[in-house]
């Protein structure tokens, strides 16, 4: 199992760059900038780690075709790739708070996903392409500047119809927040549809987002993953219902706004929500501990090895570099 970063788009470029180096430094395999909508913008944000590095690749993330024309997201893709000799990875998904604030309403999800996926994977490794959808359509683009490989082109998906349409259309899976067992069970969905599709299986990738909070002070990790845990998977009934009760599950989104309003506030508890079920959530939907203390982090992420996740994302909040370290040097061992 490969390691790969989430880094905060909030990060100056040249402190990206300063951590991205020591990311590659210690074996990482991917940094990724999450595109949010008060952060920098993503692609330039990396030009200076892509400059500067050797090895690791990077990786703009969530895109979609709702905020960004396809071509555009190509475009982008493509000049990046320019910049780093072609290291480039990137998630196609359906919209998140950026599209919610933009007033976009999210029709025709899966449908966007596809021909986003179709118009930016026939950009970056057709010339001449040309591309008539429901949707979406490019005629004749047939650049001649383009020297290095496409780009490796995830499509997010978690549940059963985006998992059939990625099985067809993408390069791998970027799964977010799944345990082992909707995991499992994600990865069986593609590979039965790549078998009808008679699709080889042998270089599909399945990656999973995850929140890393593993701090020297225990009480701070957890405040931080309590603070953002609305960003998990809070609404997805399916998920949370694997780990409490209905009567369980009412009660946290009874309180989703004020839930999501903890990370702003850097605020860890609600008023109506007991702690104890907060505490619930990081511990089934985050990475939550001390560096002397990562046998059980360790041993799940290798339950996912087991089950056929091959790259693990995790998400970097506050202590990167520190992290990074841990990383490079515990972990990532245990996994090779």
């Amino acid at each position: 199992m490969e390691i790969d970063i989430v880094l905060d788009s909030h990060l100056k470029s040249s402190e990206f760059k300063e951590l991205g180096l020591l990311a590659e430094q210690y074996g990482i395999n991917t940094v990724w900038n999450a595109s949010y909508l008060d952060g920098r913008d993503p692609f330039t944000n990396m030009a200076e780690l892509a400059m500067a590095s050797s090895r690791i690749k990077l990786a703009p993330m969530a895109l979609n075709g709702y905020e960004m024309h396809p071509f555009r997201i190509a475009m982008a893709l493509l000049t990046l790739g320019d910049l780093c000799q072609g290291r480039v990875e990137t998630m196609i998904g359906g919209g998140g708070e950026v599209v919610m604030s933009l007033g976009i309403e999210f029709e025709k999800r899966v449908r966007y996903v596809r021909e986003t996926l179709e118009i930016v994977k026939g950009c970056t490794s057709q010339r001449p392409f040309s591309y008539s959808g429901e949707l979406f359509s490019i005629k004749h683009y047939d650049p001649q500047w383009i020297k290095e490989a496409p780009p490796f082109v995830y499509a997010g998906a978690n549940k059963p119809q985006m998992l059939h349409m990625a099985a067809k259309h993408a390069d791998g899976v970027f799964m977010s927040d799944l345990s082992v067992t909707l995991a499992t069970n994600a990865i069986d969905t593609v590979f039965s549809r790549m078998d009808e599709l008679s699709r080889p299986k042998n270089d599909m990738r399945f990656n999973n987002f995850m929140a890393w909070y593993v701090y020297d002070d225990l009480a701070e990790a957890r405040h931080e993953a309590r603070r953002w845990i609305g960003f998990r998977a809070l609404f997805r009934e399916y998920m949370m219902r694997e780990f409490m009760t209905a009567e369980e599950f009412a009660v946290i989104m009874s309180r989703i706004p004020q839930i999501y309003a903890m990370a702003p506030k850097n605020e860890s508890s609600v008023e109506g929500v007991p702690d104890k079920l907060l505490d619930l959530c990081v511990d089934k939907l985050t990475l939550t501990s001390t560096p002397d203390n990562l046998d059980g982090i360790i041993e799940h992420l290798l339950e996912f090895k087991a089950a056929g996740v091959t790259h693990t994302c995790l998400e970097l909040k506050k202590h990167q570099a520190q992290s990074i370290k841990i990383l490079g040097e515990t972990i990532l061992p245990a996994l090779r």
